[in-house]
């Protein structure tokens, strides 16, 4: 039970590592997009503020340099979200992947538990199958020895020796003729 503690906490420790690494990444590419649109800003407000005070400068040109702008930003929009994506999927895989495996390992050491678990029982079950085992054949062997002394005992004591006469016939297998032609 330990190791699947030690496994969770392992599991913990690296989620808070990752979350931390994944806060700290969003927190320098949003650093970097906020440096980037701030001095973006300030060159439009200049450009803007030059097209309103110079009248020399026409709608057009104004107009393509803040497309211009405009086209940077959309730029720097994109390549924040990009790195963002990049860094949140890698951590994700990364992080799928650990989960991946300490569910693998979990599941390892369950089943590494329940085969040990039934190994005891079957230990435990031998070991007293073998003692009931003696028992029952001394018992078994107790009562044969007592049914062969009972069984002589009563043999001895109700057999009767059968009388044999000289000739060596048995006198209870001589019988009388019977003479049919005789009425009472």
């Amino acid at each position: 039970m330990s190791e699947i503690s030690t496994l969770i906490e392992n599991f913990k420790k690296q989620s808070n590592e990752q979350v931390t690494s994944i806060e700290q990444e969003l927190q320098n590419a949003t650093m970097q997009l906020n440096s980037f649109m701030t001095a973006k800003l300030s060159e439009s407000e200049t450009i803007i503020k030059q097209g309103m005070t110079s009248l020399d400068v026409s709608n057009e040109q104004l107009q393509q340099m803040l497309t211009k702008h405009q086209t940077d930003i959309d730029t720097a929009l994109t390549a924040y979200l990009n790195t963002v994506q990049a860094h949140l999927t890698q951590d994700l895989s990364e992080l799928r992947e650990q989960t991946k495996t300490l569910i693998e390992e979990y599941a390892y050491d369950i089943a590494q538990l329940i085969q040990d678990r039934e190994n005891r029982i079957a230990q435990v079950i031998k070991s007293e199958m073998k003692s009931w085992a003696i028992w029952g054949g001394l018992v078994a062997m107790a009562i044969l020895v007592m049914g062969l002394l009972l069984g002589a005992l009563i043999v001895s004591k109700f057999s009767k020796p059968t009388e044999i006469n000289q000739l060596g016939n048995p006198v209870f297998n001589q019988q009388q003729p019977i003479n049919y032609g005789q009425q009472r």
